[in-house]
């Protein structure tokens, strides 16, 4: 019932837009864009700054519905990171810590 009155609703706004599109004032008026054409140089304008800002908004709300905020992990980071907490902890030596930085380095 709900989805009833909704698309109801949806299509008597459609067919109202279209009543009201051309109301007849004289035939006097520029139909499309104005006494000076100015709407032909805006229109594609303004259609391409929307179609980037659209861009820029499904991008954001990617990058905010992913589960990292977007930033991408660096994997040898990790590595580094964890070599460096296992020498801080004790679990390796000096030499052992030397050699594998050496080879994650290179």
């Amino acid at each position: 019932m709900k989805y009833q009155v909704v698309s109801s609703a949806v299509a008597a706004l459609a067919f109202a837009g279209t009543a009201f599109a051309d109301v007849p004032i004289g035939y006097d008026r520029s139909h499309m864009y104005g006494a000076d054409g100015i709407g032909m140089i805006l229109g594609p304008v303004f259609m391409l700054v929307f179609l980037a800002a659209l861009v820029v908004g499904i991008v954001a709300l990617v990058r905010w519905m992913s589960p990292n905020g977007g930033a991408s992990e660096d994997k040898g980071n990790n590595a580094r990171s964890a070599l460096d907490l296992r020498f801080a902890n004790g679990e390796i030596d000096t030499k052992e810590y030397a050699e594998r930085k050496s080879l994650l380095a290179g």
